[in-house]
C-alpha cells in the first residue's frame, strides 16, 4: 500500500496533542498569521512538539490539526481552536523565506485513534478527568462533549494535561501502547 505524502505548514511549539485533542492557540507573529491563512485554504497544519533547543528534523512526529474556531482575545490577539486529526511523521522539512516551516508528512498509526471501551480499570481516571474539566472553564468550552466511555480518549486527554517532560510525552507516541500509557497515567494520578 502506497503512503500518500501531504505538504503542510509546521508550527513548532511545546504543545503535546493527540488525535481528537483540542487546544487554543494565540497567534500574533506574522509568519504564523500567514500559516493560519494557508491552513484555512488547505488541509490544516502540523504542531510539532519541540523545545526551543531542538531543531526540526525529518522523522520527527507532529499533530496534524484543523482549525475549528476563530476568535479575538480581549487584547486583540487572534485565538484559534485546533483539533488533532492524526499524528504524522515529518518527511522533508523546509523553511520558506519568511521563516515558516513546511514538510511533507505521512500518517502515523497510534492507539489514541482506537475506540477502547472503558472498563472498571478506567473509571477512576474518567471521574478524575471530569473533575478537572469541570473546574476549568476553557476545557469545558473546548470539549462540550466528553466521551467517558472511550478509555483511549480518557488516557490521551490525561497525557495532554499532565505537566511532564517532553521526552516522557514523546515516549507515549514512539514507544508505549495503550496499556503502558494507561499504567503510566494511573501511576502519576494515584
Amino acid at each position: 500500500m502506497k503512503t500518500e505524502l501531504i505538504h503542510l505548514p509546521i508550527f513548532p511549539l511545546p504543545v503535546f496533542l493527540l488525535p481528537k485533542g483540542i487546544t487554543r492557540l494565540r497567534i500574533f507573529e506574522p509568519r504564523y498569521l500567514k500559516m493560519v491563512s494557508v491552513a484555512v485554504k488547505g488541509q490544516g497544519f502540523v504542531i510539532c512538539l519541540k523545545s526551543k533547543e531542538e531543531q526540526l528534523t525529518n522523522k520527527m512526529w507532529g499533530s496534524w490539526v484543523e482549525i475549528i474556531n476563530f476568535d479575538q482575545g480581549k487584547d486583540g490577539i487572534l485565538e484559534v481552536d485546533v483539533k488533532c486529526k492524526s499524528l504524522v511523521e515529518l518527511q522533508s522539512v523546509t523553511k520558506s523565506a519568511d521563516d515558516l516551516y513546511y514538510s511533507s508528512v505521512t500518517h502515523l498509526n497510534h492507539w489514541s485513534t482506537t475506540l477502547i471501551e472503558a472498563d472498571s480499570s478506567i473509571d477512576k481516571l474518567s471521574k478524575s478527568l471530569l473533575d478537572v474539566f469541570e473546574k476549568n472553564n476553557m476545557l469545558m468550552e473546548l470539549y462540550p462533549e466528553i466521551p467517558s466511555n472511550n478509555a483511549a480518549w480518557i488516557v490521551a486527554r490525561w497525557l495532554e494535561l499532565l505537566p511532564i517532560v517532553h521526552t516522557s510525552k514523546n515516549n507515549m507516541v514512539n514507544k508505549y501502547d495503550f496499556e503502558q500509557a494507561k499504567d503510566f497515567v494511573h501511576t502519576i494520578i494515584y
